[in-house]
């Protein structure tokens, strides 16, 4: 659940520095202190505000604390925990703006507060990223940032030691015991209605960012969406809990699964069947008892298993263990089906002629959805998809690319490698790569890369020695 008094807490932060900047954050401060922190590098200054970076804290950064309020204010939903503490760091040859905040995880996160993308160089894996305006990533040490021309590495700690001047470059206000109340009050109002079970997100992915699947989302909507919406429409029907999603690798499936999960906003969990294995007699089938009881006890849920082949091949007789287990899950899904209870459970496989009879049949996985390749208008859809936020050139022809791609037989897999791959030979072409080894990039270099059809028939013509040369094979499927 999430608690945003983000509103109240920049506005009062406002009007406790009514004064301009300079004159609140500089006050009674020496004319060689002044001089001397108005040279400090922003990445230095940065760097020394994360050393006592904690989850609740929030640093604006740019030229204009009211400008900085604005733009924080429409991007308020990026937060995931209150704002406790304000900290505003000016900054006269930032051209933009940026805010920083530590996520669940412990991570700092960047909030792009500019009408424009900004860009993450990751110097470690040799690859950039582009952030869309009001969107947020995490970050990591060595990580650059690309803000209008301006470059800034972010640093865990700074070069020297600068906690003595802190107050000297940045404001900063607390709203602690203000939070802390409210936030009291709604962990009791949430423990009230434990009746009440809080969903889990899962991922941002919707059924918008799925290409070439209509048919199957359509399905899945009629099948799963509808009937938790309207339970009362479908009173009188015998609605299925178990679907099997079968197709080649690469083509989706848990992707579709995450989407579907968003879409309904129900509890998602998500697990490979080899997860749920025990070396232990008995202890396999507990694991897959207290799954199916906790999907129940959090319902509507929606429970996914990638790889389900791995632990319901058809029994034999031989394997004892497994053979259990496949019974095991055979009770549980003839359970939840008798108890109509609200929980869904999705099994994937690229070897669905694999999977035991029993389980595949009417009262347990009986829905089985193909998952297949993209047509020619999904392929250009999950082109699309892949290349929505990536810097592409104007004279760069997508209609004939989307064509040529699906000439090639690709996945949505595929496509997404071959979208990154032409990103990096982009980097390749500029000698963007030799800069970062260099320490010679600067801004100008990021803002000038646009992926030309030059990359993308590198990367294709990659792809293709790539596939050729590991012959691969989609697992059950006939050429």
């Amino acid at each position: 659940m999430r608690i945003l008094p983000i509103n109240n807490t920049i506005n009062n932060y406002q009007s406790a520095n009514k004064s301009k900047h300079r004159n609140t954050i500089f006050r009674a401060v020496s004319k060689e202190s002044l001089e001397f922190v108005q040279k400090i590098p922003l990445d230095e200054r940065l760097a020394s505000m994360f050393q006592k970076f904690l989850q609740g804290d929030l640093i604006l950064v740019g030229k204009n604390l009211n400008k900085a309020k604005e733009r924080m204010l429409a991007c308020a939903s990026n937060l995931d925990s209150a704002v406790k503490r304000i900290f505003f760091l000016p900054d006269e040859n930032l051209h933009g703006y940026l805010a920083f905040t530590k996520n669940r995880e412990g991570l700092k996160e960047v909030i792009n507060l500019n009408d424009e993308p900004i860009y993450m160089i990751d110097q470690v894996k040799h690859r950039s990223e582009s952030l869309t305006p009001h969107d947020s990533f995490y970050l990591l040490e060595g990580d650059i940032l690309g803000v209008q021309g301006n470059l800034i590495e972010i640093k865990e700690k700074s070069k020297v030691d600068l906690a003595g001047y802190r107050k000297n470059f940045c404001s900063a206000k607390s709203f602690e015991n203000d939070i802390n109340y409210e936030i009291e009050k709604m962990n009791k109002k949430t423990i009230a209605q434990l009746s009440k079970d809080v969903k889990q997100a899962s991922s941002k992915v919707m059924f918008k960012d799925v290409g070439g699947q209509d048919e199957l989302i359509d399905e899945l909507k009629k099948s799963v969406i509808y009937p938790l919406r309207y339970p009362e429409v479908y009173s009188n029907f015998d609605i299925n809990r178990g679907f099997i999603l079968y197709g080649p690798p690469g083509t989706g499936k848990t992707h579709i699964a995450r989407a579907l999960a968003n879409e309904a906003d129900v509890n998602f969990v998500s697990l490979n069947g080899s997860e749920m294995e025990s070396k232990w007699v008995g202890e396999s089938e507990e694991n897959w008892r207290n799954l199916f009881e906790e999907a129940k006890q959090k319902q509507p849920t929606i429970l996914f298993i990638d790889e389900i082949d791995a632990i319901a091949k058809e029994r034999s007789g031989k394997d004892v263990y497994g053979d259990k287990v496949v019974n095991q899950i055979l009770t549980l899904m003839t359970d939840i089906d008798n108890e109509k209870e609200s929980v869904f459970v999705i099994g994937a496989t690229n070897n669905f002629k694999a999977l035991d009879k029993a389980l595949i049949r009417s009262g347990r996985f009986s829905k089985h959805l193909e998952v297949k390749m993209p047509d020619l208008d999904g392929t250009k859809h999950i082109f699309d998809i892949h290349t929505a936020n990536k810097p592409l050139d104007r004279n760069l022809d997508k209609e004939t690319l989307g064509k040529r791609l699906f000439d090639l037989k690709v996945s949505g897999a595929d496509i997404k490698y071959i979208v990154n791959e032409a990103h990096s030979q982009g980097f390749e072409r500029l000698g963007i790569y030799e800069k970062m080894e260099n320490k010679t990039l600067t801004g100008k270099d990021i803002q000038k890369f646009w992926i030309t059809q030059e990359d993308f028939d590198k990367a294709i013509k990659k792809f293709v020695e790539t596939r050729n040369g590991t012959e691969r094979k989609s697992i059950g499927f006939n050429k």
